[in-house]
């Protein structure tokens, strides 16, 4: 008996070295992982443009929905780890009914917050704002995630924090105040919409880090682009239609497919797969600091492929924006833990 507790604890202990051997491993590649999902989706919105010269924003945005739904399904059913297969197998047996039930409550929520709201609010906003209007307000969404996530006592809420997303929403002002001062040629519908697609991933990212303990971070972003498509897939169909009976459908070139498939393959299936992974060794606050990022890479190259210009309100509000997340994202050199505010 002694043996067989020596083994065990033996078995145990490796293990556990195991586990944070793969923990140690997996954090090594999250850098690089971050600096695709930056250049990924500051590009995401220079092809949407370009699409949105062929496509209506409607159609764009639910095909890129779909088209990531088409893309996820092959990717589930590869075959996984044993391990896996058992856990799930013993699930199922224990609780059959409740748990797929269970499980495809999750997935839909998870895919109207992160992908429909998401992506589909951000790409028919587009087609009424600027590139860089609409990437200094996504930029706003992890403001949404810390708040969301101190509701849910997932991080606390600081003073250092607090000050930041002031400084932050004060930079969402500036851009909003440049297109008040222009109302021949008012965002305010775009604006509002990019708002709702911020609110979305907020909720999406937060809502995800609480499924971690119980789902897998990228077999559960595969079923949520699933579920979106589904959602999603009546709107294309109706668009299909529709650019079929005004002959626009044979019409559409190479880049308005393009944009599709990019927005739905890199831009959606495979960058939200990264992006739930890592939140899988992060907080949902330090990774939604990646949007924050955006805006740079979106309006230089707004600025370089689409002739847009940065005027000076637009550059302030970044300005302010960075600095915001800085205060957000990084915690004073001292021991000295700081006080909560609530």
């Amino acid at each position: 008996m002694g043996a067989g507790r020596t083994l065990r604890g033996s078995g145990q202990a490796g293990s556990g070295r195991d586990v944070a051997e793969r923990h140690s491993s997996s954090s090594l590649w999250i850098f690089p992982a971050m600096v695709f999902l930056i250049f990924v989706w500051s590009l995401n919105y220079i092809v949407a443009k370009i699409g949105l010269r062929e496509l209506p924003a409607l159609a764009l945005g639910s095909f890129r929905v779909v088209t990531a739904g088409i893309v996820s399904l092959p990717v589930l059913l590869l075959p996984r780890t044993r391990k896996r297969q058992g856990i799930k197998v013993t699930v199922q047996v224990l609780e059959p009914g409740t748990k797929k039930l269970q499980m495809l409550w999750t997935i839909s929520y998870l895919g109207f917050f992160g992908v429909v709201l998401n992506q589909g609010c951000f790409t028919v906003g587009l087609n009424y704002t600027s590139v860089s209007h609409s990437a200094l307000i996504i930029g706003c969404a992890p403001i949404f995630i810390l708040l969301f996530s101190w509701a849910l006592r997932l991080e606390a809420l600081t003073r250092r924090k607090a000050i930041g997303m002031v400084l932050a929403f004060v930079g969402a002002a500036a851009v909003g105040a440049e297109q008040g001062a222009n109302a021949s040629t008012s965002n305010f519908p775009g604006d509002l919409l990019t708002l709702i697609a911020g609110v979305g991933l907020a909720l999406y990212t937060v809502l995800g880090k609480r499924l971690f303990a119980e789902y897998s971070p990228v077999r559960l972003s595969l079923l949520s682009n699933i579920a979106a498509a589904a959602l999603a897939s009546p709107i294309a169909v109706w668009q299909i239609r529709a650019l079929a009976r005004a002959g626009r459908l044979a019409t559409i070139g190479l880049e308005g497919w393009g944009a599709v498939i990019y927005m739905g393959v890199l831009a959606s299936a495979v960058a939200y797969v990264l992006y739930f992974w890592a939140l899988r060794f992060m907080t949902p606050a330090r990774l939604g600091a990646v949007s924050y990022l955006q805006p740079i890479g979106a309006t230089l190259l707004g600025l370089v492929l689409l002739g847009e210009p940065i005027t000076r309100r637009v550059a302030l509000g970044g300005l302010l924006i960075i600095a915001g997340v800085y205060a957000i994202e990084t915690h004073p050199g001292d021991a000295q833990p700081e006080q909560e505010l609530a």
